[in-house]
């Protein structure tokens, strides 16, 4: 059975973890650890272009982490996701802005 190069599976894996396909999503703000600080997805035409950034940012940045659980919540005007994460029996709420994509 043919193996395939190491490169090519490493775009296959980037491709698979990214948001989805034709979403032109950033990410801006803070580091996640409060409202004042969340992470600011930016470019998410809807909710599930949205919410696979917080997944790929998670991936990437929280590595070997567990989703423990997952809730929206508002305060001053704008709308956060805020994923509880596991690692190493640590937890750490991670918050994301979703103003700009929530509810649509």
């Amino acid at each position: 059975m043919p193996r395939f190069p190491a490169a090519l599976a490493a775009l296959l894996g980037a491709t698979l973890l990214a948001p989805a396909a034709g979403a032109d999503v950033r990410f801006a703000g803070g580091d996640g650890h409060s409202a004042e600080t969340a992470i600011v997805i930016e470019g998410a035409s809807g909710e599930s272009d949205g919410v696979a950034a917080e997944y790929a940012w998670l991936k990437q940045n929280r590595p070997g982490a567990d989703l423990q659980s997952q809730a929206v919540m508002a305060a001053g005007g704008r709308s956060f996701d805020v994923l509880t994460v596991g690692n190493g029996g640590k937890h750490e709420r991670v918050f994301f802005d979703i103003t700009g994509f929530f509810g649509k």
